[in-house]
């Protein structure tokens, strides 16, 4: 049987194993954490991107069945840009609130809920799509207000829950809240006189919203 090491050279063993100890322990929390954060790298969300693409009015000068009053409906079309490649998305929710003001601080002083006739949850496959928002108008001089006789300029108001699927991983729900302005509804021949001007500036399309 071999002698025991004597005491000095006992002790410099254990420090070895100490030291290999920590070193493995340094590693694997290294390791750890190299994991971790390319879990959240990958799984953070796509810069999303809204712009209203299209708008549009109509009008109905008969109410239901003839009995008068009329109604207007003001339409627009969202694109939805995802220029990730790894990243698909699902919007779970969406609402749209259309103001008849442009000016900060004013902005959401009259507004209304416009109606997402797209339906939801919406998946968005490939880098854009397209959602379809109307605004149903009964006549009444509340309305003609609202819409400035059909020269207001609008600001929209885009109100979104979505979440991200990277692989086969799902994202937690994300808040997006974005607003567009200036937004115009309405064509030039459907703006009177003298108001042409100045709405037909704000008729620019797409308008992006920030």
């Amino acid at each position: 049987m071999a002698p025991p090491p004597p005491p000095a050279a006992a002790a410099g063993l254990k420090a070895v194993n100490a030291k290999r100890y920590t070193l493995a322990a340094l590693l694997a929390t290294l390791a750890v954490a190299a994991i971790v954060t390319t879990f959240f790298v990958l799984l953070c969300p796509a810069r999303i991107t809204f712009s209203v693409a299209h708008t549009g009015s109509s009008h109905n000068s008969s109410g239901p069945a003839g009995g008068g009053g009329g109604s207007s409906v003001l339409s627009l079309t969202l694109a939805a840009d995802n220029p990730s490649r790894r990243a698909k998305v699902t919007y779970e929710s969406m609402f749209v609130d259309v103001s008849n003001s442009t000016a900060p601080g004013a902005q959401w002083d009259n507004w209304v809920r416009a109606t997402v006739t797209t339906r939801m949850p919406r998946r968005q496959p490939g880098r854009t799509a397209a959602i379809d928002v109307t605004v149903p108008l009964v006549d009444a001089p509340w309305t003609q207000d609202f819409t400035g006789n059909m020269s207001s300029r609008f600001s929209v108001m885009v109100t979104a829950q979505a979440r991200f699927r990277v692989g086969v991983a799902w994202t937690r729900l994300y808040d997006i809240k974005v607003s567009c302005s200036p937004v115009s509804f309405f064509t030039e021949k459907a703006i009177p006189a003298g108001a042409a001007a100045a709405a037909g500036s704000a008729a620019g399309l797409p308008v992006r919203c920030v």
